[in-house]
């Protein structure tokens, strides 16, 4: 290409190039027939001078097409830089630039999200909306780009341009290996997309579906396990990913997969016979409560345990434990302290249920709940059964001191002593009986 041209173009000089016409009128074509030509287009294009893009166009207007060696155009060019008023003059000699890919596949808009060009992002949408949902060789729509390119400006201008175009469905999109922009925020840890799509309190937008699986087979809750698995404690903004995941009904792969085998069987039982209406209050509660599966739910909690880095499940231990400490000693020395009567002794605020049972109530919640943590954080410990004898017997405990510090009228301490008195026996009993079968079989094997 003449270096003349060349000087013209990177300065917009319009005056220039017709001098440069006069001399030579196939000056613009002697640089332009290689296979890949960067043409005095792309040059001015990288430059944003709009007046002497307007006149190349008028004089050639295929170079709007041609493609230099780096496999982009010009609006390609000018999109990446930033150039606004030079992308809207190639928008308005043919709006289809929108929709032209580079070699890699990848539109202007793309290369506007790389770089977070927010205005050519809008100037590009505003001519040829549709060129939102393209996607490159990969299979990236501009808002994986943006995501991947920490662009987050970008993305948020691009997040409402869907949503104004009502095009939610670009929001779950997969790349070529399933990725959705949420399994990619997630991965990246980037806190303010992932709040963008679920709601700064976890609350779910209807477009984004959390439990979508990558061809990996991965949640975005799965993709925020291994990050806590491979940084090991964590930091604060995996566990506030994680928090927001939850709160939006992220689950496990695995537990998708539960949910829509029991979702299924659910479905056929249903088609087969439909369930009559619950005819009175008792009927009704009765049918609700027995779809409520505990042991579902407690085994749901349990995966989640066994799950989650030792770390976490040290930490769930400490401060299980330091709830349940908390709690116990409310009942050794309640508010107001003890009193001591004849027969019986009862907390001073025990006269009182209106006082008595706010306190004791939340208490007690507190305290079953520490021991359930503490359950289910010790499912892999050696000797977890006598570690669970020693956590019921501590419950029973609990349970007797409630009702001896109780109200005397509610003093019902012998019979809840004698009734825990014997559950802990027969849990004890148990135990014997599996360690002394347990013994027997050693002895055997070894006599074998």
């Amino acid at each position: 290409m003449d270096p003349r041209l060349v000087e013209a173009a990177l300065n917009g000089n319009a005056i220039e190039l017709q001098k440069l016409l006069q001399e030579d009128p196939l000056v613009i074509e002697r640089g332009s027939v290689a296979v890949y030509p960067e043409t005095a287009l792309h040059i001015a294009a990288m430059g944003g001078q709009t007046e002497f893009v307007r006149e190349i166009l008028k004089l050639k207007p295929d170079f709007s097409t041609r493609l230099d060696k780096d496999g982009f155009s010009a609006i390609h060019i000018a999109s990446a830089n930033g150039f606004v008023e030079t992308v809207r003059e190639l928008l308005k000699f043919r709006r289809e630039l929108a929709l032209l890919k580079s070699s890699n596949g990848r539109t202007s808009l793309h290369c506007a999200a790389v770089a977070g060009r927010v205005q050519v992002i809008r100037e590009l949408v505003g001519f040829f909306p549709d060129c939102i949902g393209e996607v490159t060789l990969r299979g990236e729509t501009a808002l994986h780009i943006a995501v991947k390119y920490n662009q987050f400006e970008a993305f948020e201008a691009m997040f409402d341009i869907v949503k104004q175009l009502n095009m939610q469905e670009i929001m779950f999109a997969g790349d070529e290996d399933g990725n959705t922009i949420l399994h990619l925020a997630v991965a990246r840890k980037q806190i303010q997309t992932v709040k963008l799509l679920l709601g700064s309190d976890g609350r779910q937008q209807e477009a984004v579906d959390v439990n979508v699986t990558t061809k990996s087979g991965l949640t975005a809750l799965d993709v925020s396990d291994i990050i806590l698995q491979m940084v090991g404690s964590g930091e604060a903004t995996d566990y506030m990913l994680r928090d927001l995941l939850l709160r939006a009904g992220a689950l496990r792969a695995s537990e998708v997969e539960d949910y829509l085998d029991t979702a299924q069987v659910h479905h056929s039982q249903i088609s087969v016979r439909a369930a009559p209406p619950p005819q009175t209050l008792r009927q009704f509660l009765l049918h609700e409560i027995s779809h409520l599966y505990p042991w579902r739910v407690w085994n749901m909690l349990a995966k989640e345990v066994k799950k989650s880095p030792s770390q976490t499940q040290n930490a769930l231990l400490v401060v299980a434990v330091l709830i349940a400490t908390i709690t116990y000693q409310a009942i050794l020395s309640p508010p107001g302290g003890l009193y001591d009567g004849d027969d019986y002794t009862a907390a001073n605020i025990s006269a009182n249920l209106r006082f008595f049972l706010p306190f004791m109530v939340p208490n007690s919640i507190g305290f079953f709940a520490s021991l359930m943590v503490i359950i289910l954080v010790m499912d892999d410990f050696p000797l977890k059964a006598l570690m669970g004898i020693a956590v019921r017997c501590l419950a029973a405990i609990y349970t007797c001191g409630l009702f001896m510090i109780g109200p005397t009228h509610l003093n019902a301490s012998r019979w809840v002593l004698t009734i825990i008195g014997t559950m802990v026996f027969m849990d004890i009993a148990r135990f014997g009986f599996r360690l002394v079968k347990r013994w027997s079989n050693e002895i055997r094997n070894r006599r074998i």
